[in-house]
């Protein structure tokens, strides 16, 4: 046989060894691939949140809910509470799922638990467990929420309207606040509550950090609360968490001596439990 043909029979040989081995490398990529969904990751990112522009439902103010307030503007709720609808959604708190015993108290905070209307005015440390955010005498205006649950993620949405304090009469401006209560359905099933400030009141409201409110001086001389108590010496800010027995003070001083900026947003973070909260300034949460 000639050495051309010899040189044609090797090539042809080489061509069918090397096409059967992409073949098998082709075979085990295959078999090997990976058939998993893409992880999904939440996170707090940098920057302001945005506004919900989707339905809402509304809880009829005051309708059938208790106030033990003084009501000066018609239609408002003063000292009282507003039970949210979680649609089930598990929402722990320092170890406790509240999710069907969650209230959004009129004096700005989130309350888990059973409500002490008359005192929440300024929510002290060992009150009840809870979430401040501006707690300070206002006046409840209107209350929406609305329900998201998906594979990942479950999400309550709160648009609560208010008065900035209770005296305010009708004419005066109100202020508006989104909450988004996020609890994570995978992975570390940490939780999340966003607040964009749509609009920013100009009371920050009660803390230790203020040595003059309308309501004016105890006898030895120290600011008092509109229900003639004194101020918590460790309530630094009035956006805070308590556990029931102390501040976390997550915030610091922030917001102690003024109200967040209209059009920003802040977030608390915790752990699967509602035990370790943290808070980021001018943040929001990936979702």
């Amino acid at each position: 046989m000639r050495k051309g043909v010899k040189r044609l029979i090797i090539k042809i040989k080489m061509y069918i060894y090397m096409s059967k081995l992409r073949s098998g490398l082709a075979n085990d990529r295959r078999r090997y691939r990976c058939s998993c969904a893409p992880q999904f990751n939440m996170s707090v990112l940098s920057g302001t949140g945005s506004i919900y522009y989707g339905n809402f439902n509304q809880v009829t103010i005051p309708g059938s809910l208790t106030d033990v307030g003084y009501v000066n503007i018609p239609n408002t709720l003063d000292d009282g509470d507003v039970p949210i609808p979680m649609a089930n959604i598990v929402f722990n708190f320092f170890g406790t799922n509240f999710s069907n015993n969650l209230y959004w108290a009129s004096n700005n905070a989130l309350i888990f638990g059973t409500p002490n209307p008359h005192l929440e005015t300024d929510i002290s440390r060992n009150l009840l467990p809870s979430i401040l955010i501006g707690n300070y005498d206002r006046a409840l205006k209107t209350f929406y929420y609305t329900n998201s649950v998906t594979t990942n993620y479950s999400m309550t949405i709160l648009r609560v309207t208010f008065y900035d304090y209770y005296t305010n009469t009708i004419s005066d401006s109100t202020y508006q606040y989104q909450i988004r209560l996020i609890k994570e359905n995978v992975g570390y099933q940490r939780q999340f509550v966003e607040v964009y400030v749509i609009s920013s009141p100009p009371s920050p409201g009660y803390s230790t950090a203020i040595n003059s409110y309308p309501s004016g001086f105890d006898i030895n001389g120290n600011p008092q609360d509109s229900n003639a108590n004194p101020i918590d010496s460790t309530k630094n800010s009035p956006y805070n968490i308590t556990n029931g027995t102390i501040f976390l003070n997550p915030c610091g001083s922030t917001y102690s001596t003024s109200s967040p900026n209209a059009n920003t947003s802040f977030v608390f973070s915790s752990d699967s439990t509602g035990t370790s909260w943290v808070f980021n300034n001018n943040s929001h949460v990936s979702v």
